[in-house]
């Protein structure tokens, strides 16, 4: 009877202490835990697939010869560019509540004058604020003809959503060609002032 009772003893005894551990490790960070303790949030991000098309004009600064309008006194100041059409597309990626990341491609075309197709790849930085949106670039266009040249691009626009893919855009953008070499400058730079304004394609998804 004195073996079983203190047998009985031992296994209360065991057991109290054994309960008591368990508390303890659910009072500690990281200890033991019946109710597993909830994954952080995973902050999503968008990927935006865009395409642009837009129609221009120009001020061409600095020896604008064989230009379609004199603006200057005299055919070396400041002449109207031939009106152009941009076509282009984008992807960019970021956080919905903040701006986003991308790359874009625009190619434009003379719809007057001298025909002349420029390339231009740059990097793409947008914000959207519901219906409305800003964007800017940074590329380098690639003149492709009628003389190969490159330059230097950077543009800002505005944004106007109809509809949650379907916006207006106008974009105002500056550029700096770099030509051939004349007796008097070694590589001559044009500047070129430009405003275009036109329809914004966009293709959400949210990851």
């Amino acid at each position: 009877m004195r073996i079983e009772r203190s047998g009985a003893t031992l296994v209360l005894l065991f057991a109290t202490f054994f309960a008591s551990r368990l508390c303890a490790a659910d009072a500690e960070p990281g200890g033991w835990s019946s109710v597993a303790s909830p994954a952080p949030a995973r902050t999503p991000f968008l990927i935006d697939f865009t395409a642009t098309t837009f129609v221009g004009d120009g001020l061409r600064f600095n020896n604008p010869y064989r230009l379609a309008t004199v603006l200057g006194s005299n055919a070396q100041s400041l002449s109207r560019t031939a009106s152009y059409a941009d076509v282009g597309a984008a992807v960019s990626i970021g956080n919905p509540t903040l701006a986003s990341h991308g790359i874009a491609v625009r190619a434009s075309l003379a719809l007057e004058g001298v025909p002349q197709t420029v390339l231009t790849p740059s990097y793409l930085l947008l914000r959207r604020f519901g219906a409305w949106g800003a964007y800017g670039r940074a590329g380098v266009p690639v003149v492709l003809s009628p003389d190969t040249t490159w330059g230097i691009e950077v543009a800002a626009g505005a944004l106007w959503f109809a509809r949650a893919g379907i916006g207006l855009a106008a974009e105002v953008v500056g550029d700096v060609f770099y030509g051939a070499g004349t007796r008097e400058v070694a590589t001559p730079a044009y500047p070129v002032l430009s405003a275009q304004w036109g329809l914004w394609l966009s293709w959400e998804a949210m990851r």
